[in-house]
């Protein structure tokens, strides 16, 4: 495994609402411009995102805890520690939480990106 890295763009947001953020990996892809990036995201208790956006689809896995997603105007869906979800490109990811009022979620995110440009984007 590579060395921790922050991941740019995506700060800002982490800090605003307590959520760390670590490059646990970052592959560059033979004859591409992008790069696998794999990255685990850990949300305090009770804690959600604001609407955003993703660039890309990616993957997600669910480490520990209970995570809650909708995208669009999808119903939220809950997601329980080893089931994974799929963040959708370009779609306003709606709703994102933490379920658990007293544990942290935490998760990776696995995409393919090029390389310096954020996951997160405003919606």
């Amino acid at each position: 495994m590579s060395e921790p890295k922050s991941d740019p763009g995506s700060a800002d947001q982490a800090k605003n609402l307590g959520v760390s953020r670590r490059i646990l990996e970052r592959i560059p892809i033979p004859g591409d411009h992008r790069e696998l990036v794999v990255a685990e995201v850990t949300y305090p208790p009770a804690e959600g995102a604001p609407m955003h956006r993703h660039p890309v689809a990616g993957i997600v896995y669910v480490v520990e805890g209970i995570a809650e997603s909708a995208y669009g105007q999808d119903e939220p869906r809950q997601y329980l520690k080893g089931e994974t979800l799929q963040d959708r490109a370009d779609l306003i990811h709606t709703h994102f939480r933490n379920c658990d009022a007293h544990a942290p979620l935490r998760f990776l995110t696995i995409y393919v990106l090029e390389p310096g440009r954020s996951y997160i984007t405003d919606p």
